[in-house]
């Protein structure tokens, strides 16, 4: 400061010179937003808020007050972080302690945080429950896990972070939450793997159980930032990079985080994650690919889109029968299971032996095509040719029920022979779900040909067994009865102008497709 309370003659400094004085250090330091560093910093050294600074500027200063603020501005002056340089930050109902060991708690994290507090209290009050399971992925200082904690005395959490440093700093800050500390875990690792043996109390027989599969929530802010992208010195140089960056596309970590939290959440369980303003789009796709439903992009304070929102459906087969059924597939054999509104018999597409036993197995000519069903557009781009007007049907339509028939991209089909493919990506989340583990499969109905489908899942495979002998065995079928209702509208898209062949479960006035060709699809 340009002058010491204490030099002989002159009066002594007070809070308002010391506010004014940092200003204008800032300013001529080129310091972002100067008024807000001077006022906190000024704050901070007098022991005081930054209220005072206005209700009471001619608070005399000690010389030792006068000392702390001088060390602070240097060290702003020198770029670090305003707060950093604090020691301290608010985030929702906390006063966090915040070092270089862990990102910043900003205002983005603190809506993450808040729809995840809201459904929690909701859930546990419309269905009563003593407990929730939370897991935060990548927790840094906490800000996350102890707001939870805190705000829902119900939720016990689970905080994963890769960096002991960052632990070390949660470990710090659980002391400010009080009792609600005693509901957190800190766990090293890289997302789940932290949690792989990790066990929940369970309180009706006082046993403990694995984690996955048990979580009602998965809350993350993860790194979102692609390689390369240029950030601004205060964040790129101080910040933990680990926590900043993630791949090409900045999505690598999202990614993860989007596809194992499938089998981590419980039915119904909620996906909660912060993300970069441009990557709403890109995420949602990869969220409703994995088989999650009631996904959307929810926006911050500021109006940007910074948060995925998504939920695991309640309704779903047994996990282990999934994990069978995908082994099975893997291993070339079809599996027969309720889909939209028929039973089908399914194949990996990428196999062509499978799917040549699909057709034995239904006595159907290969020469007859099959549609294919697809999680979402990033795999059915890998197999068909998709102008804008069929990737924005695909977009408003899918998943459901819209065929769209396109030009194979690696040439004519090994089996019959054509040259374009039907595909769609169903409306069942599970069924997406598994075809996103195991990539593209057949999308045909588990009927002989010239006898009707019927609606059991295992009637069906009995009745294919009668073909195709051993094919059609139990682990091989995903048990439930089909819930009927209409085909699929089919789409030639191949041409400039798109082209209904079959009506069904999508109207032509939804598509602004008026004419209508004949034609028929399976």
């Amino acid at each position: 400061m340009q002058r010491s309370p204490h030099t002989p003659g002159k009066e002594a400094l007070t809070l308002g010179d010391l506010y004014r004085g940092l200003r204008s250090q800032f300013e001529s330091a080129g310091v972002s937003e100067p008024e807000v560093s001077a006022r906190w910093i000024a704050a901070q050294a007098s022991g005081g808020d930054t209220a005072q600074i206005a209700l009471a500027p001619q608070t005399p200063m000690t010389v030792r007050m006068v000392a702390h603020a001088d060390a602070m501005a240097a060290r702003r002056i020198a770029g670090e972080p305003l707060q950093y340089v604090l020691g301290s930050w608010a985030f929702r109902q906390l006063d966090l302690a915040v070092d270089s060991r862990a990102l910043i708690p900003r205002p983005e994290t603190e809506a993450v945080a808040g729809i995840a507090v809201d459904w929690l209290v909701q859930t546990v009050r419309r269905r009563r429950l003593s407990e929730v399971t939370v897991a935060d992925l990548g927790a840094g200082c906490g800000a996350i896990a102890l707001s939870i904690a805190q705000e829902v005395p119900q939720a016990r959490v689970y905080a994963t972070d890769s960096s002991a440093d960052a632990l070390a700093l949660a470990a710090a800050n659980l002391a400010g939450v009080g009792h609600a500390a005693s509901r957190v875990s800190l766990h090293q690792g890289s997302w789940f793997e932290a949690l792989e043996g990790v066990h929940a109390p369970n309180d009706i027989d006082c046993s403990a159980i694995l984690l996955r599969g048990q979580l009602h929530a998965v809350v993350s802010n993860p790194p979102y930032v692609a390689d390369g992208e240029p950030l601004a010195p205060e964040i790129d140089d101080w910040e933990p990079r680990e926590a900043l960056y993630a791949g090409p596309d900045g999505l690598s970590a999202v990614r993860e985080i989007v596809r194992e939290a499938r089998s981590w959440l419980a039915p119904g369980g909620l996906l909660v994650v912060e993300i970069a303003s441009d990557q709403g789009s890109a995420v949602a796709a990869l969220a409703e690919a994995r088989g999650y439903e009631r996904v959307r992009i929810e926006r911050d304070l500021a109006g940007s889109e910074r948060v995925l929102v998504a939920m695991r459906p309640r309704d779903e087969p047994d996990a282990l029968e999934l994990e069978t059924a995908a082994r099975r597939l893997l291993d070339g054999d079809f599996v027969v299971a309720p889909t939209d509104t028929i039973c089908g018999v399914m194949a990996r597409y990428a196999d062509t032996d499978a799917v040549a036993r699909v057709c034995e197995a239904k006595e159907r000519p290969r020469s007859e095509p099959m549609p294919i069903l697809v999680s979402g557009l990033a795999q059915a781009d890998e197999l068909v040719e998709l102008s804008p007007a069929a990737r924005a049907l695909a977009e408003q339509h899918w998943p459901g029920g819209l065929t769209l028939v396109a030009k194979r991209r690696d040439g004519p089909d090994p089996l019959h022979g054509r040259e374009t493919l039907g595909v769609r990506a169903p409306a069942l989340g599970w069924l997406r779900w598994l075809i996103d583990d195991v990539g593209p499969v057949t999308g045909t109905s588990a009927n002989r040909h010239g006898h009707p489908t019927p609606a059991s899942a295992s009637d069906a495979a009995m009745g294919l067994a009668t073909s195709a002998g051993e094919m059609a065995v139990p682990g091989r079928v995903i048990r439930g009865q089909a819930a009927g209702g209409t085909a699929s509208t089919v789409v030639d898209v191949t041409g400039e102008t798109p082209i209904i062949l079959r009506a069904g479960a999508v109207r032509a006035e939804a598509l602004e497709i008026p004419e209508v060709s004949a034609g028929s699809g399976d």
